[in-house]
């Protein structure tokens, strides 16, 4: 005889509302896997075993059962081979998520530590690297190229920098972003600048911010086996889009 108990996850001794707050939990989680044909069939008697245990005279009737019965049954053959799997995948996707959250803790870190700076950089070269597609707009973004940085700069500045001409770049440490430029010999004088606004740092700078949220909820321990696969699902889109910004700004 099925253990309804053990069904939902509570003890023989529970209270009413302890029924109720686990049967919806059940409910709740089996719903979000009933493509799984084992995991639909499970969420059919765990609405058998809630409608009888939450009843109270069921629930006596049952009780008795249940004592006559020499050991308590293992659930099906089916049924644990469909929960080890969860649980495999949610071992893989934890370690995923600890991953990226380690690798938002590298971003904080390279944003926080002082920028290195290079003076007297000579640039290398300097080519268009993009064209909008809005013919309305012509407007073409900047590679720039010294012996130790490479960055973009935006059509609307891009006369700041020119190739054999001497500046002046801060970059940071680690993964060495572009944040800050002076061009002495610049029309504008020496006053710095920034190169191209859509870094990781700049406009984008909540992308990594709602990773390492993401990251941190699906390395918190205590969450069911689905929690740590979708915020690793989350976390990987997340950082193709860091990965992206970090490559094309």
């Amino acid at each position: 005889m099925q253990n309804y108990y053990r069904l939902l996850g509570v003890d023989s001794t529970a209270t009413a509302s302890e029924i109720v707050q686990a049967y919806l939990a059940q409910r709740t989680r089996l719903k979000r896997l009933a493509a799984d044909p084992a995991m639909k069939s499970r969420l059919a008697e765990v609405e058998a075993g809630y409608g009888i245990i939450s009843h109270p005279r069921r629930r006596l009737a049952y009780d008795v059962l249940l004592a006559q019965e020499p050991a308590e049954a293992a659930l099906p053959a089916h049924y644990a081979a469909a929960e080890a799997r969860w649980h495999h995948y949610a071992r893989i996707a934890r370690s995923l998520n600890v991953a990226l959250l380690a690798c938002c803790l590298l971003l904080g870190l390279d944003w926080t530590l002082p920028l290195r700076q290079y003076a007297h950089e000579t640039v290398q070269s300097r080519f268009p690297v993009s064209v909008p597609s809005a013919l309305s707009a012509p407007e073409v973004a900047y590679r720039v190229h010294t012996a130790h940085t490479s960055f973009r700069l935006p059509s609307a500045i891009g006369h700041r920098v020119r190739t054999g001409q001497a500046i002046t770049v801060w970059q940071t440490p680690i993964l060495g972003i572009v944040q800050r430029i002076s061009a002495p010999a610049s029309p504008d004088g020496p006053a710095p600048f920034r190169p191209y606004g859509g870094t990781i740092y700049g406009a984008f700078f909540l992308l990594p911010l709602l990773l390492a949220a993401v990251a941190a909820v699906g390395t918190w321990p205590g969450h069911s086996p689905e929690t740590y696969v979708n915020t690793a699902a989350v976390g990987a889109l997340l950082t193709v889009l860091a990965l992206v910004v970090l490559l094309c700004f």
